[in-house]
């Protein structure tokens, strides 16, 4: 808003600059055409106003051209503070973000590092001995501790797949009930 009201200021000190020398020379072919000694005196008035005039607006438009250029250097100097608070930030921020894509990078490499070994054992495990389809309790030691598998120490006692699939028909010859067990028989 200041310079806005610098603006109009200097508006209009500039058009009295320009209206004051055109007064003047129509004063002074005025008093040239009227006889006397006053027209000769208000053209002499009329010049030294305009040159003082002149004077002023020169040295109001000098003024207030420091005047704005202080405003506009203020006003970069808070938008460059603003810029560089914000870049602080955002670099915080980034910096903040890779550190915890580092981090998950990290565990992300050791657990597949971990999946490789329990692969690779899983495989000679199968292929590699004997007697392939005896389980063992190496594998669960090395997963992720033996706090998982506390209700079967030893994987050996742990019920296979045959086992859950066995004791599921159970359940589900329980809830059908005698009736549909015969049902069944006669459509086999």
């Amino acid at each position: 808003m200041a310079s806005v009201h610098h603006r109009r200021r200097l508006t209009t000190i500039r058009v009295l600059a320009v209206l004051m020398p055109v007064l003047t020379a129509l004063s002074a072919a005025m008093s040239i055409r009227m006889d006397g000694v006053w027209p000769f005196a208000a053209a002499a008035v009329g010049v030294a106003a305009s040159v003082v005039l002149g004077v002023a607006a020169v040295r109001l438009e000098r003024r207030l051209r420091v005047e704005l250029a202080a405003v506009r250097a203020d006003q970069a100097a808070e938008y460059s503070d603003t810029h560089a608070r914000y870049s602080e930030e955002h670099r915080q921020f980034t910096s903040h973000m890779v550190g915890l894509l580092d981090v998950a990078a990290e565990r992300i490499d050791a657990m597949r590092t971990q999946v490789n070994k329990l692969e690779v054992e899983l495989n000679y495990s199968q292929h590699g001995r004997p007697g392939a389809s005896t389980p063992s309790n190496q594998l669960a030691q090395r997963a992720e501790g033996a706090d998982w598998n506390d209700l079967w120490p030893d994987l050996s006692d742990a019920p296979t797949v045959v086992d859950l699939v066995a004791w599921d028909d159970k359940q589900r010859m329980r809830r059908a009930g005698p009736a549909d067990a015969d049902a069944d028989e006669r459509t086999a």
